[in-house]
């Protein structure tokens, strides 16, 4: 487990019983079909997602392309965090790419919580902290790493996604066409 996580989850499991039942009011667990959008351009991100079974992905449309940022699985969080944290309508989507159960955490409801639970606080700045260190690392890595380089670095730290989604969602991961992806998938097998 990611050390960072791991931090966020000790944190939460010492919240006394009283921040735990606040919090149950606030998280809503709900269910979405393959191919539903749980998010659009144009709305407003009023929740974060968290999943629980299934996987999902965020994407915008670039020239008719779809580009996606980036995919989560069981215990990641899913949001358009400028869209959430500004409360301003956003520009990407988050599709289910399986069956997804997730728990929604809605922004009015838990910013409550977290107004009167300092506890609740110092979560949500971890959440937003990682989340920010993730970024920025993606972020290198796009700027500093080829095609094959960041296809060997998702290999190695995201195995799951190349066993789990179709090509074309991995290629739009990786921004690189089909082909580019299916000659560095060829390469890197004949090693």
């Amino acid at each position: 487990m990611n050390p960072y996580i791991k931090r966020i989850k000790d944190l939460s499991y010492k919240l006394d019983l009283e921040i735990h039942a606040e919090l149950e009011k606030v998280f809503v667990d709900k269910k979405f079909s393959k191919g539903a959008h749980l998010l659009r351009p144009g709305q407003i991100c009023t929740a974060h997602l968290l999943i629980k079974e299934g996987i999902a992905r965020k994407f915008y449309l670039h020239n008719h392309k779809e580009i996606t940022t980036e995919i989560y699985f069981h215990d990641d969080v899913a949001v358009s965090l400028d869209s959430y944290i500004m409360q301003k309508p956003g520009d990407v989507y988050v599709e289910a790419l399986t069956e997804l159960e997730v728990t929604i955490i809605d922004y009015g409801r838990f910013g409550k919580v977290k107004n009167t639970y300092p506890e609740v606080m110092m979560l949500d700045k971890m959440f937003i902290e990682y989340y920010a260190v993730w970024f920025e690392q993606r972020l290198r890595e796009f700027q500093t790493l080829d095609a094959s380089q960041r296809y060997l670095k998702l290999l190695e730290k995201e195995p799951h996604i190349v066993q789990f989604l179709p090509v074309t969602i991995i290629a739009s991961y990786l921004n690189v066409s089909l082909e580019t992806l299916s000659r560095i998938r060829a390469k890197v097998s004949s090693e």
